[in-house]
């Protein structure tokens, strides 16, 4: 299966949520707006930190001191 992450008005939540399930898919999760935006903000920065440690895995960055990390750098 594929999962799909997509963004509808609250009107059609319950059209959508019944399609999906009439064509044998699943509904994962539903969230409002300020759940989603949170959450995003949250995954974004992991994914920002996840790339940065990869790239100084591969030499294509420097990796920071600890004085960095206190100064906030």
């Amino acid at each position: 299966m594929t999962t799909v992450t997509i963004q509808v008005p609250e009107n059609v939540k319950g059209k959508l949520s019944a399609l999906v399930k009439e064509l044998g898919g699943e509904i994962i999760s539903m969230s409002s707006d300020k759940v989603i935006s949170k959450k995003t903000k949250v995954l974004n920065e992991i994914k920002q930190g996840l790339n940065e440690v990869k790239a100084i895995r591969e030499g294509k960055s420097k990796p920071y001191s600890m004085s960095d990390l206190f100064d906030g750098k």
